[in-house]
């Protein structure tokens, strides 16, 4: 087995977190009535069960949260993103051959000596994309993966070694990549006979170590998975001569069944890093593995055109032997002459929890999740200075709620202030905390229709990605309406179809879209995005975007029910008055279109099962750069239930997913952002969501709100070199309902804000890629609001502050995390219960003495998960197995 290629440093880049939602419970039914569901007693019990599950649902939720808590770094990839350094110092280039002893025996060892990988970062890692590009490479034929591409997958390895093909996440592929690949390529299974790997097994016939056994089976040819958490390899692998399948399953896995090269030689691949709070069995950042000496790594298989045995994989007949791609390279990536010729980058993960110690006192905060990826790098760094702080992600609305009386007394984040009239005569003090912006992740890949002409000139990049897309809020505007006709059940032939039937099928047939991307003109016809995906709930940002549109002349116009340039809303939308409405806040999905697909029962499948909500900003990037939008159109009667089913991620050299995210998140998943424009006739190259561009519009575009000293960013004003998405979030504290220790806390926060926090980078405590720098006012401005807090602490003017009361004090709680709560169901169509609710930050949120938002005190425990699940368990537990059931009877019968 050969050496492996060397590496030189060069640069890197990061960005924030993802989310997680809650879950859901129900009962079941007793026998007879017993004595409290006679007469009224029975509103009373109900009452109680309605009482008793709302605390169990939360309480679920917010164990799930503190299970899978933990401090992880914002750090993001190269792209057209805010923040985004082209300079730093942890990017890798490898050649292949650098090192490396060349085996003579090895076909396919020629067509790789000119391969050059770079890895846009490889230190400061948490749960993000990176960038893997390369050059030098052998063009991929034809569609899929017959030959000459790349396998990627993220592996550990022990304390001193390399990592093995047992210690790599991979061999459970989507059904539609492993179709595109040849006999075994996408799995973990060795081939035996005349088709068997030399190396791997000489004899052709599998040795016991890759032998396993399973009831009823024959005996099975694979290389087992052992887990970087059971070193022992007790309960995964090999036990008692059966084979445990790997703890990951293809909707887990971030395994790159292929990543297809260009004509000319290049190529690009955004990877999904896992940390060990998404893949345990890995253990990435797991501080106590790390300790121990585990390593992880970025391992890159190539595949050439030769199979495994030696035998031109184009020459193989078509006898059975090799399935229905027999002429595809075939053999696992995992057997040793393909592994032998692999390339691995070692990663270097931000430790979880490495600041942030169980036991301590913890101060909450909740608001916007445009503040989520800031706040977790800043955390840690308070952390170190003695102060825990936590988090819950809430709705903008929900935020300004928390500061009145009685809605919690925690410092919040939102963009907008609380009205003056509602806030009454409490003292509110806001400060500026983090600048990024609204922006049009996508990811496509260039799948050219043949060009015998040579009218293309990009024809010889087809398979890599794009990575220039302009958009103008006209086109915004017909994607958040459904007014493309592929965007609605049936393309526009559904039951009820309210899309006008002269519409552009897709962006694809929009002269507008082409006239700015021309390149899109040679697209095949049959790739479509799925829609724009946007996220469900109330947000400022969602409310941001429609005043974008409403200040554009043609947008605007064309939401009124106007036709523009050749296309009409969708009718459903006629009466959200999106035009004149500037209260609208969320993205409502109002097509009520059904299609009776192949199989499904009437009334066939909606909007929302074929344009389906994000949770959140941030999990609508995650789609994104998993090519999986969640679509379900495809209803599977075989299922017991029946019921629908996706199609799974969109294959390599056919993806085409656009959405509406934050700045931060796509530089976390290292995604492009479009550029917007102001109509299609612009000759100008548009402005991108870049720091700079961000700072121009909020120092440029900045207005006065109905507080004093408090201003949002209008999007609709000319800013030279502005990007018109800006957003500022503000920090907002209700002083005298704030206990002491509390203000006090919150004024460290707001000093650390606006001095060492605004540092761009992608180590803990800096601003992570994304954000732009705070101006010079705005921290003038947090200093300030950091110097009321402290005034008030020193010397207390608050009557509540004066008044001699018990002393409340930070809850000790362990380092995990708390989900927040839920907006509001947008304008039209109910989504499902997965699309609602809040979704749970990737830091934790704990009370410090005193409610969250909605009255609800946490307990103190050793332990928020168990404290939390075990609150739920009992909440669920008395009415489903006692109450609920009898009520549901009762109501049934009247009694």
């Amino acid at each position: 087995m050969g050496d492996l290629g060397g590496a030189d440093r060069r640069g890197r880049t990061g960005g924030g977190a993802a989310d997680h939602g809650p879950p859901q419970a129900a009962g079941g039914p007793l026998m007879r009535t017993p004595w409290f569901v006679r007469g009224r007693r029975k509103y009373v019990a109900a009452t109680l069960l309605v009482a008793d599950l709302s605390v169990g649902c939360w309480s679920a939720a917010m164990a799930i949260g503190a299970s899978s808590s933990g401090v992880t770094t914002t750090t993001g990839s190269t792209g057209q993103v805010a923040g985004v350094a082209s300079t730093s110092s942890s990017q890798v280039v490898v050649h292949w051959k650098d090192g490396r002893t060349l085996d003579p025996s090895d076909k396919n060892q020629s067509q790789f000596s000119n391969l050059q990988l770079t890895v846009s970062q490889t230190k400061d890692l948490t749960d993000q994309g990176l960038l893997v590009s390369w050059v030098g490479g052998k063009p991929t034929a034809g569609s899929g993966a017959p030959s000459d591409y790349l396998q990627i997958m993220q592996c550990w390895a022990s304390p001193g070694s390399a990592p093995t093909p047992q210690q790599c996440q991979w061999g459970t592929p989507n059904a539609a990549n492993a179709v595109q690949t040849g006999l075994a390529a996408s799995s973990r299974d060795l081939l035996i006979g005349q088709q068997a790997d030399p190396k791997q097994l000489p004899s052709g016939t599998c040795t016991a170590e890759f032998t396993h056994h399973q009831f009823g089976q024959p005996d099975g040819c694979t290389v087992p998975f052992w887990s970087a958490t059971d070193p022992h390899k007790s309960t995964l692998g090999w036990t008692n001569d059966q084979y445990n399948a790997p703890p990951f399953t293809p909707a887990q896995s971030n395994e790159v069944t292929y990543a297809r090269t260009a004509d000319d030689g290049t190529g690009q691949y955004i990877f999904n890093l896992q940390s060990a709070l998404t893949a345990p069995y890995l253990g990435c950042g797991n501080q106590a593995l790390h300790a121990a000496g585990d390593t992880c790594y970025l391992v890159v298989v190539p595949r050439g055109e030769y199979n495994l045995n030696g035998e031109l994989a184009a020459n193989e007949p078509n006898d059975g032997s090799y399935g229905s791609n027999f002429d595809y390279v075939a053999g696992s990536p995992l057997s040793a002459s393909a592994w032998q010729d692999r390339i691995q980058i070692p990663l270097s993960f931000t430790p979880i929890g490495a600041d942030c110690k169980l036991g301590s006192s913890t101060y909450a905060t909740a608001g916007t999740e445009f503040v989520g990826s800031v706040f977790a790098s800043w955390q840690s760094a308070l952390c170190r200075q003695g102060t825990t702080f936590g988090y819950s992600r809430i709705t903008d609305p929900q935020a300004r709620q928390a500061l009145v009386p009685g809605g919690g007394p925690v410092m919040t984040y939102q963009s907008a202030p609380l009205d003056s009239g509602a806030a009454g005569s409490s003292t509110l003090v806001y400060a500026p905390v983090a600048n990024s912006a609204i922006v049009f992740t996508y990811l496509i890949d260039k799948n050219y229709v043949s060009d015998p002409k040579h009218l293309n000139p990009d024809y010889g990049k087809n398979g890599t990605q794009v990575t220039d897309l302009k958009l103008t809020p006209l086109i915004v505007a017909k994607l958040l309406t459904q007014s493309y006709r592929s965007d609605t059940p049936g393309d526009g032939h559904g039951a009820g179809a309210t899309v006008p039937s002269t519409n552009p099928d897709s962006l694809l047939q929009d002269p507008d879209f082409l006239a700015l991307n021309p390149d899109f003109k040679f697209f095949n016809a049959t790739q479509i995005p799925d829609g724009l995906i946007a996220p469900f709930g109330n947000s400022d940002a969602a409310k941001q975007v429609w005043a974008w549109l409403r200040s554009d002349s043609a947008a605007k116009r064309f939401l009124a029910g106007q036709k523009v340039d050749g296309a009409s809303i969708n009718t459903a939308y006629a009466g959200l008055n999106l035009a004149t409405d500037a209260s609208i806040n969320s993205f409502p999905k109002n097509d009520q279109t059904s299609y009776l697909g192949p199989d499904w029962p009437k009334p066939g499948y909606g909007t929302l099962d074929m344009r389906p909500y994000a949770a959140s900003f941030a999990d609508a990037a995650l789609k994104v750069v998993n090519a999986n939008s969640g679509k379900k159109t495809i209803f599977d009667p075989t299922l017991s239930p029946p019921q629908a089913v996706g199609s799974g991620a969109q294959t390599p050299g056919v993806r085409f997913e656009i959405a509406i995210t934050t700045s931060e998140a796509a530089a976390l998943y290292g995604l492009p952002s479009a550029a917007v424009v102001p109509d299609a006739n612009a000759s100008n190259p548009g402005v991108l969501p870049t720091s700079s561009s961000i700072a121009a519009q909020i120092a440029g575009a900045s207005v006065p709100t109905s507080v004093t000293g408090v201003f949002g960013v209008d999007p609709g004003a000319p800013v030279n070199g502005g990007y018109p998405l800006a957003l500022r979030t503000y920090a907002a504290v209700n002083v005298c309902a704030t206990a002491l220790p509390a203000l006090k806390a919150d004024a460290q926060f707001l000093a650390y804000a606006a001095g060492a926090g605004q540092t761009p980078g992608t180590q803990l405590g800096q601003l992570p890629p994304g954000y732009s720098s705070l101006t010079s006012a705005d921290k003038t401005l947090t200093n300030a609001a950091a110097a009321t807090l402290r005034a008030e602490v020193a010397s207390p003017k608050c009557s509540q502050h004066t008044t001699p009361k018990p002393t409340a004090t930070a809850t000790p709680s362990s380092s995990g995390t708390a989900a927040g709560s839920g907006g509001s169901v947008p304008n039209g169509t109910t989504p499902p219960a997965s699309s609602g609710g809040a979704v749970p930050s990737s830091t934790k949120t704990t009370v410090a003495g005193d409610a969250l938002p909605g009255g609800i005190t946490p307990m103190a425990s050793i332990s928020a998960a168990g404290q939390y699940g075990l609150l739920a368990a009992l909440c669920f537990f008395a009415p489903c197995a006692v109450v609920g059931p009898t009520l549901l009877r009762a109501s049934r019968s009247g009694s």
